[in-house]
């Protein structure tokens, strides 16, 4: 068999557990809201390419986000965008930086282009210290500082005051701030890319907007960065359905809002209700909460009721992260819980 690059060889490949369940609370994944009746086509042209520069697209995109659409550039996701840049600005060898716990796609992304990933650890109570990752991105030079705002998976929120701290104290490296769940916390610093030649936002329909299934993302700089970045863009990489679908989407601004605040609304009651079943609950800004449970094998006895949920293992402690639901999605999941604590 002929062998793979070294970069590739070692890596486990990325599979999705497709488990049957009644109530998915392990995804991160938003309501069904705003397509929920599907798509409607007048004329189809599926013969032909989508739109190779999504142009449309990104000038819609670009009054939500307030700012050019020349400082967008669309991505199958975000997800895309981030091996992107990595690929595009990471020699063998170079250094990426970023907290950990975090996303633990950085990692494979830099893992697949032979760059290196070192993870600044985050305190006890999973709060960041700015002052320590500026540190060791002065005793590093990496690269690449990914900062992760809201976190994925622990939910925490970097004051804007930092990441203005972060982009003043690094000037050598490409910070990308990804931003996927701060639609669910006002904190973005979309409105500084012009102010940074440094700062790359990355931003999704994935969470907010719920169209997880149609891989929208952007990423948001100033205009010589989204040139460069461009240059590796793969063409055609939206499909056109999706460019279709999220153009719908972003006809319904304010039923967008009027989700995010009831999300918002519905993480402080099931916050509350967890603690309030002796359960540690992190502050979150994102679309779930990040706990540490009183039930031993919580995330196994969930799933034997048809609950998904997702388990995490930290220095040698079992944590979960629990989406948002729907209210009566959450009142299930609180009543399986309290059965198996009464149980």
């Amino acid at each position: 068999m002929i062998k793979l690059k070294n970069s590739v060889e070692n890596l486990e490949a990325y599979f999705v557990n497709d488990i049957p369940c009644r109530v998915k609370l392990d995804a991160n994944e938003g309501s069904n809201y705003l397509l929920n009746e599907g798509l409607c086509f007048d004329d189809l042209k599926a013969n032909l390419y989508p739109d190779s520069d999504s142009v449309e697209l990104r000038e819609k995109l670009s009054l939500y986000y307030n700012c050019k659409s020349e400082n967008i550039l669309m991505g199958n996701g975000s997800s895309e965008l981030i091996n992107m840049v990595i690929n595009a600005y990471c020699e063998k060898g170079e250094k990426v930086l970023s907290f950990i716990p975090s996303f633990s796609m950085y990692q494979t992304y830099c893992d697949l282009c032979g760059a290196t990933y070192i993870g600044v650890n985050t305190n006890e109570d999973f709060t960041q210290d700015i002052d320590k990752l500026i540190e060791k991105v002065n005793e590093l030079n990496p690269k690449i500082v990914i900062l992760c705002n809201p976190n994925n998976p622990t939910g925490y929120i970097t004051p804007r005051n930092d990441v203005i701290k972060l982009l003043d104290s690094v000037k050598n490296s490409l910070i990308i701030v990804d931003e996927a769940y701060a639609d669910f916390f006002e904190n973005s610093v979309v409105d500084l890319i012009n102010s940074y030649e440094n700062l790359i936002v990355m931003r999704t329909l994935s969470k907010a907007f719920g169209l997880a299934g149609l891989r929208v993302g952007s990423l948001i700089a100033n205009e010589n960065l989204v040139k460069y970045v461009w240059k590796v863009k793969v063409p055609y990489n939206l499909n056109i359905l999706s460019q279709y679908g999220a153009l719908k989407a972003l006809n319904s601004i304010e039923l967008v809002k009027s989700y995010i605040q009831n999300i918002k609304d519905l993480r402080l009651k099931l916050s509350q209700d967890l603690r309030n079943l002796n359960f540690t609950v992190y502050e979150s800004g994102a679309n779930f909460i990040f706990t540490k449970s009183p039930v031993d094998n919580l995330f196994e006895k969930l799933m034997s009721c048809g609950v998904l949920i997702r388990k995490f293992n930290f220095n040698g402690k079992v944590y979960n992260r629990i989406t948002i639901g729907t209210k009566e999605e959450n009142e299930i999941l609180l009543e399986e819980i309290k059965n198996i604590i009464e149980g």
